[in-house]
């Protein structure tokens, strides 16, 4: 009943290079002693030309051999589509440029070795290390030219490491809200993510996934960071990484409403918000969550209930996610709206009185 889990840390695996650091390991490979093996037959010039041109060999194979795992990395198009935004995000839309203009380097120093290759090999010795020296310096200069965005390969390289591994074909529950609702307390409380919860907002900075285990099944459960009213061409990279989570995986969304007298954001703020996670995925896989509803008041709970009736939501579920208020009724009821959603039968397995954590 599992599906395959994908990394995207094994999908985009590379380590990252700088212009820098390539210039200065080519520039050190470059003055390093080679040696010509004895066996070969040569005159003492003659092999003064060919100690020139094993270190623009090594040079060019070194740097070829480092740009050719950035070449190797799959496109934007070729990764999920989750994973796709993440990978844009971090580098602002430009992934797939720097492996374009790496791809065209190798070319363009393949060429460029193959011309001075020949050049050294029927040249003396003093013109062999003039032309070897020219070789490096085109590199770098081809290198620097092509290759002013390679050093995003940094911030991708570090979002793919903390990336979640999601299981595509399993089911997904999406923790939304504005910051400070209670999103990660509640996924701490259902699942087997390590939240940090903190009386600060913006506390969670990235995608946090955890599992409940249903014996046959695990529920995937993503806390994701928390969101303001605001245009997607406004926010930060944090907001967008919760924004490509609704839009892109295949879930079912518990969106937190802080129904408490002590809510950073009023009622009318996190439902206008809830009105542009609607337009976003739509109003049938969302379910509006009151949570903190142990300090809330009666009155003020009809209330907001009456509101949310208005806009269209007849179910309404009320938790307290520190106490573990309802806590079960809620998993089975996005559980239910997830089979409802993408015609599938997993509440077959809701056997357990209560929910199981997994690690």
């Amino acid at each position: 009943m599992h599906g395959e889990q994908l990394c995207l840390s094994e999908l985009v695996k590379v380590t990252p290079i700088t212009l820098e650091s390539l210039r200065r390991e080519a520039l050190s490979i470059f003055t390093k002693r080679v040696v010509v093996p004895r066996s070969t037959k040569v005159s003492s010039s003659r092999r003064r030309v060919l100690i020139y041109l094993l270190k623009c060999e090594k040079v060019y194979q070194y740097i070829v051999t480092s740009l050719g795992y950035i070449a190797r990395l799959p496109r934007i198009e070729e990764l999920q589509a989750f994973y796709a935004e993440l990978i844009n995000i971090a580098s602002k839309n430009m992934y797939n440029k720097v492996i374009e203009d790496v791809s065209i380097s190798i070319k363009i120093l393949s060429n460029l070795w193959s011309k001075y290759r020949k050049a050294i090999l029927s040249s003396a010795p003093t013109e062999a290390k003039k032309l070897a020296r020219e070789f490096v310096g085109r590199s770098l200069s081809i290198l620097h030219r092509k290759l002013k965005m390679i050093d995003i390969l940094d911030d991708v390289m570090k979002t793919a490491r903390v990336a979640p591994c999601i299981d595509f074909k399993s089911p997904i529950i999406i923790i939304s809200g504005m910051p400070q609702v209670g999103k990660s307390t509640l996924v701490g409380k259902i699942s087997s993510a390590k939240t940090l919860v903190s009386p600060y907002p913006f506390t969670t900075k990235n995608i946090v996934l955890g599992h409940i285990d249903l014996g046959h099944i695990k529920i995937q459960v993503i806390d994701t960071p928390g969101l303001l009213d605001r245009s997607i061409d406004e926010m930060n990279e944090i907001e967008r990484k919760a924004v490509a989570a609704l839009k892109y995986l295949n879930s079912i969304t518990l969106y937190l409403f802080d129904s408490s007298p002590e809510a950073y954001y009023s009622f009318g703020k996190q439902l206008s918000l809830l009105k542009m996670v609607e337009q976003l995925i739509g109003k049938d896989r969302v379910i509006p969550v009151f949570n903190k509803i142990d300090k809330a008041a009666r009155e003020h709970l009809s209330e907001f209930r009456k509101m949310l009736e208005l806009q269209g939501y007849s179910e309404i579920i009320m938790i307290s996610a520190l106490h573990g208020v309802n806590i079960n009724e809620l998993i089975r009821e996005a559980i239910r709206k997830y089979d409802r959603f993408y015609g599938t039968n997993y509440s077959q397995f809701l056997l357990y009185t209560n929910f199981n954590k997994v690690s």
